[in-house]
């Protein structure tokens, strides 16, 4: 699959790729925050049915040309996070903007002043759309696990850098809170 880099939107990194090829992701999936559209439309070329959304227009019109390009089919949404999506999942992914900002003024690259605003929103609205999701985590900004008692949180996998810690994090919704 070739993914083609687009002005003003995220670039795919580290963060990117550790929400690919995870085999238990199949059947009806949404990605938040799709930018280029590489994760999304990794697992649309492996079966899935997949929707796109991102806030940016920038990053919606990219990810139609990659799709466009790999000839793959695909719902693309421009919207924040799940607003006016209905319908459910079976699984969320998302690799939000987690660096805090001081002016978190642009939502498609800053999480907010803390770095976790825009991930504790995913969090809070996710299990609405689907029981599992899987998101990036990253040490800058980590989310107080103690105020989503109704989610059950599992580390994946985790990259290691000199400033910081990212981590492929699985959240699934504990059955009581059903």
């Amino acid at each position: 699959m070739r993914i083609e880099g687009c002005p003003g939107v995220y670039e795919p990194e580290d963060d990117s790729y550790l929400l690919m090829n995870i085999e238990e992701i199949r059947g009806n999936v949404i990605e938040i925050g799709c930018g280029t559209g590489i994760v999304g439309l990794s697992y649309a070329k492996a079966g899935a049915r997949v929707t796109l959304v991102d806030i940016s227009e920038m990053a919606v019109r990219c990810a139609k040309q990659n799709a466009a390009s790999n000839g793959i089919s695909i719902n693309i949404v421009r919207t924040n996070l799940f607003d006016g999506i209905k319908g459910r999942f079976d699984y969320s992914i998302f690799n939000p903007p987690y660096l805090p900002s001081d002016s978190p003024d642009d939502p498609v690259w800053t999480g907010g002043t803390k770095g976790s605003e825009v991930t504790y929103r995913f969090l809070q609205t996710f299990c609405g759309f689907s029981d599992y999701a899987y998101y990036i985590e990253s040490s800058l900004s980590p989310i107080p696990r103690e105020e989503f008692k109704g989610l059950i949180f599992e580390v994946v996998k985790n990259i290691e850098y000199e400033f910081e810690a990212l981590s492929l994090m699985r959240v699934s919704v504990n059955a009581k809170h059903r």
